[in-house]
């Protein structure tokens, strides 16, 4: 279920011509249970990883500031920040999934210093729109003094381009805060795990399970087969990012005209249960291979196959986590100031 909606705040005046809540499909479209399924995700302990990054915010979010929240998902960010926050600010959601900003509007709408906007998907041109595009010149004219990115930038797959669209929102001298548990991070501690990585590990051990066990022996020939065994591996591979280095990070954000302030690392335990709950809310990104998916075979799987994808699921990662209820995982702040 959806936590309680956050009560309405002080207000704010957002510029005029600006709709904090746009007239468009998506925004009146029904809540998705799978929306609903990711937003519970922000219950979870892992995920006090936001506690650092909402300090910053507090510290440089004064009164009548405007921060955009880039890849808000269902607001869980923002629930936060405005349950803290007495003052005047403006808080803008913006997310390339409709069903998670559907879900951040039912939690956030009667608050006005929340506002949302959606981020779609350009099919001639093959690419996400940029923040930019999906904001109107009332906005851009006043720009923004914050943007965060939790748990999101390893997924921007032209790094240097959306930093390029954050500097003709931001005001000069504005700040960006990012955190992400996915990157390699030389000062991590030893025992740590890249969070993502898991995934990787959970499919070695559920390929030799199929492989051994005649119970699974359905699924084999997604194995053995080249071809197809590479499609879903890509198709995890969009969901579950391959992970790159800080020093890419730091580098790019650089070279687009930002000074890097500093970087810091903490560890973090995540519940091995929590964990497995959003591989499930996940299931197809994480191992399509089992039943096939309609990205790759063009077919849904059956019931039963959804079956034994969770159990795989879930046997590989007790067996990778086995005798512990958590594990360590590094997460790596950075935070950015537009030159």
């Amino acid at each position: 279920m959806t936590t309680a909606p956050v009560q309405a705040g002080p207000g704010f005046a957002w510029p005029v011509g600006f709709n904090r809540i746009p007239d468009e499909p998506w925004a009146r479209q029904s809540v998705d249970e799978f929306g609903l399924n990711y937003d519970d995700v922000g219950n979870h302990g892992w995920y006090k990883n936001l506690e650092p990054t909402i300090a910053q915010i507090l510290a440089a979010l004064g009164e009548d500031k405007i921060m955009v929240d880039f890849s808000a998902g269902t607001g869980i960010l923002a629930k936060r920040l405005l349950s803290n926050i007495k003052h005047r600010v403006g808080i803008l959601n913006v997310d390339a999934s409709a069903k998670f900003l559907r879900v951040a509007v039912e939690n956030l709408a009667d608050d006005e210093r929340a506002a949302f906007r959606l981020i779609k998907y350009l099919k001639d041109e093959k690419r996400l729109q940029l923040i930019d595009e999906v904001v109107e010149q009332p906005l851009l004219d006043v720009g923004a003094d914050v943007i965060t990115a939790t748990n999101a930038i390893h997924l921007y797959y032209d790094l240097p381009e959306t930093l390029q669209s954050w500097t003709r929102i931001l005001r000069p001298g504005g700040l960006v805060f990012v955190c992400s548990a996915n990157m390699h991070n030389p000062n991590a501690h030893a025992g740590d795990w890249i969070i993502d990585e898991t995934v990787e590990k959970v499919n070695e051990i559920a390929a030799e399970l199929v492989l051994r066990e005649p119970a699974f022996e359905k699924y084999r020939g997604a194995l053995e087969d080249s071809a197809t065994f590479a499609a879903h591996k890509k198709l995890r591979e969009k969901v579950f990012v391959p992970v790159r280095d800080l020093d890419y990070y730091v580098e790019t954000f650089r070279s687009e005209g930002y000074e890097v302030m500093h970087t810091y690392d903490s560890t973090i335990f995540a519940q091995v249960e929590e964990w497995l709950q959003l591989l499930f809310t996940y299931h197809d990104g994480v191992m399509s291979w089992v039943g096939g998916s309609p990205k790759v075979e063009g077919t849904e799987p059956t019931e039963d196959a959804l079956r034994d994808r969770r159990f795989l699921i879930r046997y590989s990662l007790e067996k990778l986590f086995s005798n512990v209820t958590e594990f360590p995982a590094t997460w790596t702040y950075l935070t950015a100031r537009l030159s």
